[in-house]
């Protein structure tokens, strides 16, 4: 079955990217901020600056790491790329508008899951990195496409 398989922005992307980032680990971001509250109130009020330091100076980094890390990966690439998606029995088969792009397969054992948003669709990609996703716009994804990559992902695990 092949479908045109669109192209999502770079903007799109980070955004949901940085989302799934945000809900896995909300706390540990939360954590040092709350615990400098609790010794601002209970020693001293300087511990709010501190607060303030982990915030305007942590997240910042930890938010460039995750676009430097994710948002260049090969991945992020074929995700904002004019593709043409084939569903064979192998994997997903991106070919691209591009003619300086290769060909490139990904095998049904690597997509772990199918997150579905209102705007993409992610696929979740193995091989190492926890946030590494192939993303399709919504728009391209008909319910008989939808139901054979349920299908076939189930399938494979």
């Amino acid at each position: 079955m092949r479908f045109d398989g669109g192209r999502v922005t770079a903007g799109a992307y980070m955004r949901h990217l940085g989302a799934l980032f945000l809900a896995e680990n909300w706390l540990w971001l939360v954590l040092p901020v709350a615990v400098c509250a609790v010794l601002a109130i209970w020693v001293d009020v300087r511990f709010v600056i501190v607060a303030m330091m982990v915030v305007l100076m942590v997240l910042p980094m930890l938010l460039a790491l995750l676009y430097f890390y994710y948002g260049f990966s090969p991945e992020a690439r074929w995700s904002i790329m004019e593709k043409q998606v084939d569903l064979t029995d192998e994997g997903l088969a991106l070919t691209f508008t591009d003619e300086r792009m290769k060909k490139h397969v990904i095998p049904w054992d690597n997509v772990l899951n199918i997150i579905e948003k209102d705007d993409a669709w992610l696929l979740m990609l193995g091989g190492g990195r926890r946030y590494t996703c192939l993303m399709l716009p919504s728009s391209v994804i008909n319910p008989d496409v939808a139901q054979r990559l349920r299908e076939l992902v189930a399938q494979a695990h």
